[in-house]
């Protein structure tokens, strides 16, 4: 069996003795109902992973000694962002798993004018918490050493307001007249905007398609918006990046 993968917000190195608490200790203790002497795989998003041995275990704390490691991050060659309108319920937890596995490098959650989630400012932080934490999850069980970034919510005009212009930006609309899979580009990054429930307004569309996206459909059914993210990413990273 192989050994659990675990992030942690700590330094690692070989032969260092480290003590991991809070959420992950009991987690290690309770839910793995690890023993000392058992190993676990350490990363922090720094690059790589360790191997590790438990030397102790108590209810809130874990003793580790940091024995091994392996330099393998398992990214995409294709830098992927994705644009996502916030979604209701778990919605918006599902794309991030799922994007994090898919090998998505950066999440940006995006409050159009149709979306129905109202963040303020500390709600948008307190989310954007919880998705890190989705992601790192994701990270621990797809083999993934260095988590996406994810950014807080941010209005339209923020995101048109970037100056990136090194990425093929793609714009998914149900009427749009060419398919993703019918694109012949050999893009060296991509990004991905995608509306919420509710999709993105007609003048949200107009503004974006004037500042260089480029609009494509996803075949002749209408998806819901986590599902429109799913298979995007997965025909991108199947046509450019390294989904076999």
């Amino acid at each position: 069996m192989s050994s659990p993968r675990l992030f942690v917000e700590l330094p690692l190195a070989i032969d260092a003795q480290l003590s991991i608490d809070g959420d992950q200790a009991r987690y290690i203790g309770r839910v793995l109902r690890a023993r000392a002497g058992d190993e676990v795989i350490l990363f922090n998003g720094r690059g790589g992973e360790y191997r590790a041995r438990i030397e102790a275990i108590s209810k809130t704390q874990v003793q580790v000694t940091v024995l091994q490691f392996a330099n393998g991050d398992r990214e995409s060659p294709l830098p992927v962002r994705l644009i996502q309108g916030v979604s209701r319920g778990d919605r918006m937890d599902t794309v991030v798993q799922k994007a994090t596995e898919l090998g998505v490098q950066r999440i940006s959650p995006l409050l159009s004018e149709f979306s129905v989630v109202r963040l303020d400012t500390e709600r948008a932080d307190k989310r954007t918490r919880h998705w890190e934490a989705v992601s790192r999850s994701a990270c621990e069980q797809c083999g993934r050493n260095r988590p996406p970034r994810i950014d807080v919510p941010c209005r339209m005009d923020a995101l048109l307001a970037e100056k990136d212009t090194t990425a093929t930006r793609l714009i998914l609309l149900p009427d749009a007249p060419q398919s993703l899979h019918a694109l012949t580009l050999q893009p060296a990054s991509v990004e991905l905007l995608i509306g919420p429930e509710g999709g993105l307004s007609a003048l949200e569309q107009e503004r974006a398609l004037d500042t260089g996206y480029l609009a494509v459909s996803m075949g002749p059914r209408v998806m819901r918006t986590e599902t429109a993210a799913i298979a995007a990413i997965t025909l991108v990273q199947s046509r450019w990046g390294d989904l076999a």
